[in-house]
């Protein structure tokens, strides 16, 4: 109350702008917006702020939102003051991590990833609220207690750089498995120092819509392979297959090589 007696009222535009985001069928991130809402509220309730305290309201429940970070390494970040129309709590995903399939933006690492991210930022969200340390400007991100809150709800983040170096489990696996989303297969390796999604993606040789715009070419004889930022053929020749069979080897695209394995 101020001295004349008029109730003070706190402004929460948060349910409206979920809603607006939801109902937005002509936005191309109308779905995704529902659909992390929901989880977002879901990791809330599950893992991050479960128990009604007396002493104070609950975890705020963010304003998620979708735009070109301009660095394609970069998953979804966690803004620490009020956003431009001066909004706090905003998470933002990347658009440079999404493709369209069937005429839908999809996250190009995979629902169990995405969430892994999702449940990454609300930490940020949580610690800034209740924790007792609190990210500063200029200081660490991924301190000791966002690291041991991530890890005890199944995410693995490295300290200070925050990437993800193992696929998570514990309770975040455990609520994957109600939700039906599977678990990813990780091949056997040793300690990796990157998101285990993207390594994953590079093992299972994929690469990211424009992300490289090098040919491959493959050895018909050996399958020995290099990239070649060259358009047309270049008329490469393979030296070692050459001096073995006594004739002219050419390299040839890798999709003809792929043809002719099959």
């Amino acid at each position: 109350m101020v001295e004349r007696g008029i109730l003070i009222e706190t402004a929460n535009p948060k349910p409206e702008i979920r809603k607006n985001a939801e109902i937005a069928k002509d936005w191309e991130y109308s779905e995704e917006a529902k659909y992390l809402y929901d989880k977002a509220i879901l990791f809330k309730d599950r893992f991050l702020d479960p128990i009604l305290h007396t002493d104070r309201g609950r975890l705020p429940d963010p304003v998620i939102s979708f735009d070109n970070l301009r660095n394609n390494r970069t998953l979804a970040a966690y803004t620490l003051h009020r956003n431009p129309v001066g909004l706090l709590d905003e998470i933002t995903f990347n658009t440079e991590q999404y493709e369209v399939q069937e005429d839908k933006k999809v996250w190009k690492f995979g629902r169990w990833a995405q969430l892994e991210t999702l449940l990454h930022e609300q930490v940020h969200l949580w610690q800034q609220n209740f924790g007792e340390d609190p990210i500063k400007p200029g200081k660490v991100y991924h301190n000791k207690e966002f690291v041991d809150k991530c890890e005890g709800l199944g995410l693995h983040p490295m300290p200070v750089k925050g990437c993800h170096v193992a696929v998570a489990d514990g309770v975040f696996a455990q609520l994957m498995n109600e939700l039906g989303i599977e678990r990813p297969d990780m091949p056997p390796t040793e300690e990796i120092k990157i998101d285990w999604f993207k390594y994953l993606e590079d093992w299972l040789g994929r690469e990211a819509k424009g992300r490289s715009t090098l040919k491959k070419w493959c050895c018909p004889e050996c399958g020995m392979n290099v990239r070649m930022g060259i358009a047309g053929d270049p008329r490469l020749r393979h030296h070692t297959c050459e001096t073995e069979l006594g004739r002219q080897v050419f390299l040839v695209p890798g999709d003809v090589y792929a043809a002719k394995k099959k």
